[in-house]
């Protein structure tokens, strides 16, 4: 048994060509049930990837079929005849994409995975945090609602923040400091699972030093690691995770 895997939606959603839907025209859609379980084995299968550097980029790894979401299409490939879908995505006045910067969602996918909400959590400009709760609380829910409205079947994926944890924070509502990442990890769970989705943490993944060092090796994109991002090993690591969650064969 596999229970992530779902029954196909309909012979024609897969046959064709998968599309983008804006968020503006999604976010305001009703929100089907979502079945647990993908296609039966040898069946098409659209995968959809939302994300920021670390998951729609894939940026520091060392070569490109190296990413996380690479390493998981070359997985699910030997199983299904896979189709990728990627969102489009912008960027916010720092030159980073966050929750309110995608343009795109996929659509009429079969397994979505999204990575985004690193950026809300450790954005800075003048010694401040940019976002605020309410404003990620605000993003992620118009964000989510839009990735299960564009693709009301399918499972979709979460990945939460990829930082460091021992990092303290004050927010308005609590007496005393606590943990950004945990904070935001909470918050992006919270707004997943009103839409059905699979939140996955992984900054523990991060606390890892062989995730992310040494810095200063070179990547594709011409990039070289910088001791934040995830080098080959963060990214094996980030694919493991979704893969074992997921069950896949």
């Amino acid at each position: 048994m596999h229970p992530s895997r779902r029954a196909l939606l309909t012979t024609a959603a897969l046959t064709t060509p998968a599309t983008l839907l804006t968020i503006s025209t999604a976010a305001g859609a009703a929100v089907a049930q979502r079945p647990r379980a993908l296609a039966g084995p040898g069946e098409p299968l659209v995968y959809g990837v939302i994300g920021d550097s670390i998951t729609g980029r894939g940026s520091f790894a060392s070569s490109a079929d190296l990413a996380w979401t690479s390493l998981l299409q070359a997985h699910l490939s030997k199983t299904w005849q896979v189709t990728r879908v990627n969102g489009v995505t912008s960027r916010d006045g720092q030159g980073l994409t966050c929750l309110a910067t995608v343009d795109t969602v996929p659509f009429g996918c079969d397994l979505v995975v999204v990575g985004l909400g690193t950026n809300d959590c450790r954005e800075r400009r003048d010694n401040r945090y940019v976002y605020t709760p309410k404003d990620t609380r605000s993003a992620a829910r118009a964000l989510f609602t839009a990735v299960a409205a564009a693709s009301p079947g399918a499972v979709v994926v979460g990945l939460g923040v990829w930082g460091d944890r021992t990092l303290l924070w004050s927010p308005e509502d609590c007496p005393r400091p606590v943990s950004r990442v945990a904070y935001w990890d909470e918050l992006l769970a919270e707004c997943w699972a009103e839409n059905g989705g699979i939140f996955i943490p992984c900054a523990d993944l991060y606390d890892v030093p062989a995730h992310r060092l040494p810095a200063g090796r070179p990547a594709f994109g011409g990039y070289t690691t910088d001791g934040f991002h995830p080098n080959d090993a963060g990214h094996q690591a980030l694919y493991q995770r979704v893969a074992d969650l997921l069950r896949l064969p």
